[in-house]
C-alpha cells in the first residue's frame, strides 16, 4: 500500500505556533526601530534650527524667539519645529512636534546641545 507523503496537523500547528511567537517578539522591536528612525528626523532639523540660531545670533547678538525670524526651513517629513521658551538673549529651546505617521513623538533641543525626546 501507498502512503501519501506530506504533514500531519500536529507538524502543520507547531510551525504556525512557533511563526506566532517568532512575530509576537518581533514587532515591538519593529516598532520601536520605527519610532528610532522618526526621533532620527527630528534630530536633524533641530540640528539645523541650532545651525541657524547660531548664525542669527553672531547677527543679532540674541537668539530669534520664532522660526519664522531664521533663514532656514526645517521641515521634514511628519515634524513641526518651533523655537520656546527663550529665557533671555543667551537661551533657546526648539522643539519638534510629531505628527503624521510620528505622532506623539517630541523632541527638544537647546542651545548648548543638550536634548531630549518622549516616545509614547
Amino acid at each position: 500500500m501507498h502512503r501519501l507523503k506530506g504533514f500531519t496537523l500536529i507538524e502543520i500547528l507547531i510551525v504556525v505556533i512557533i511563526l506566532g511567537i517568532l512575530a509576537t517578539l518581533s514587532v515591538p522591536q519593529f516598532t520601536r526601530m520605527i519610532s528610532r528612525a522618526k526621533m532620527a528626523e527630528a534630530w536633524a532639523g533641530l540640528g539645523g534650527l541650532r545651525t541657524a540660531q547660531s548664525i542669527y545670533y553672531m547677527e543679532h547678538d540674541n537668539y530669534a524667539h520664532a522660526v519664522a525670524d531664521l533663514d532656514c526651513d526645517p521641515v521634514t517629513g511628519d515634524f513641526t519645529f518651533s523655537v520656546v521658551d527663550v529665557a533671555g538673549p543667551l537661551t533657546f529651546n526648539a522643539i519638534a512636534t510629531g505628527g503624521g505617521d510620528a505622532a506623539g513623538l517630541i523632541a527638544w533641543m537647546t542651545q548648548d546641545g543638550t536634548r531630549g525626546c518622549t516616545i509614547p
